[in-house]
């Protein structure tokens, strides 16, 4: 056998190897997915905090939550000084009437319409 065809044969093995890991890696994933997914095949929504809510409402109560808690001034309404400028650059896209300010219902829609990206491992939401 010359050296070449040795060489050929490693590389071969190589690639076999490697292939072998990402069919691996990417059953592993899916296989991963599918335990998330609740009994209806719906994923499961996370609520900001590492936790997954169980039910519409549940998400619904946690979200006015921490509306409340972010609007400091209590006016119904979030603006850039209240949440800070990185958390602002990232929710503006709720601001549909563009008056500088987010009410509960505009943010609401942004996350129906999929405006706002999920943080966590940005997924959107």
């Amino acid at each position: 056998m010359s050296h070449g065809s040795a060489k050929n044969i490693m590389n071969t093995k190589g690639y076999r190897i490697g292939l072998g890991i990402l069919v691996l890696a990417l059953g592993t994933g899916v296989a991963s997915i599918a335990a998330a997914r609740g009994a209806d095949g719906a994923t499961p929504q996370c609520d900001g905090g590492g936790k997954q809510s169980k039910t519409p409402e549940e998400r619904a109560q946690h979200a006015a939550e921490r509306f409340k808690k972010a609007d400091k001034n209590g006016d119904g309404f979030l603006t850039q000084d209240e949440v800070g400028a990185k958390r602002w650059e990232h929710m503006k896209v709720a601001d549909a009437n563009q008056d500088g300010k987010i009410s509960a219902a505009e943010l609401a829609q942004a996350h129906a319409d999929g405006k706002l990206g999920h943080k966590h491992g940005n997924r959107p939401s």
